[in-house]
């Protein structure tokens, strides 16, 4: 897959600038990445990256887009809000489409399943969602060290917008956990929960079944 094209993209979210990466040809269907939050998109990462060039392989096109204050976003992560966050994935949605000619398939790993609603796509794709109070607590406990939230100095609306949001139910949608998860799902794959170790890392095997179940959703999806 070294020769996958790999490019970063500006796109705009109302008067900022904000960036997203692409692999796979621009023209290609689109399947846009809405990555976990906090700390656990630091972790996951390299595993969607990895997904995304798999999923050039089946002739798609992945996009990842940074949310403001994250990434190689100009904003600190104190001045962003619950809102900006999901405008910024309608606006990174709405860039897609504009770029490729064709919505995306939505595709969202845990607490992005918590703002993925806003974009427009053809369909949704859940990998492990989960409700922002979950979320909330395990930001707390990392922080029991004497470290607030990990380092994480989010606002107070934005922590309070986490603590009530649950992702919400919007059709066609596919959710898919991992084998040892036992919460509901349409399909259990095997892999390991990456967003719960201490380090960044990867995953070949959970790389190749996301990029599998999405490509497969996908053509359901555009075919209905």
């Amino acid at each position: 897959m070294s020769g996958v094209a790999l490019a970063y993209e500006p796109y705009e979210s109302g008067a900022r600038r904000e960036w997203v990466m692409r692999i796979g040809a621009r023209e290609a269907a689109p399947v846009l990445f809405v990555p976990p939050l906090f700390e656990e998109m630091n972790r996951t990462r390299a595993l969607i990256a990895a997904a995304m060039r798999r999923l050039a392989g089946h002739g798609l096109c992945g996009w990842l887009p940074d949310l403001e204050g994250t990434g190689e976003s100009k904003a600190a992560l104190a001045a962003a809000s619950w809102d900006e966050w999901r405008h910024d994935v309608a606006a990174a949605a709405a860039h897609v489409e504009r770029a490729s000619g064709s919505a995306p398939l939505v595709a969202s790993l845990r607490g992005g399943a918590l703002i993925d609603d806003a974009a427009t796509g053809i369909g949704r794709w859940r990998l492990a969602p989960v409700a922002g109070r979950s979320l909330a607590r395990d930001m707390v406990r990392a922080g029991l060290a004497g470290v607030e939230w990990a380092g994480y100095a989010p606002a107070a609306e934005l922590r309070g917008r986490l603590e009530d949001a649950v992702p919400i139910d919007q059709q066609p949608l596919r959710v898919v956990r991992l084998r040892s998860d036992a919460g509901d799902a349409d399909d259990k794959i095997d892999g390991p929960a990456l967003w719960r170790r201490s380090e960044p890392g990867n995953s070949a095997e959970l790389a190749e079944a996301i990029a599998g179940d999405i490509a497969q959703w996908r053509a359901k999806c555009a075919a209905s």
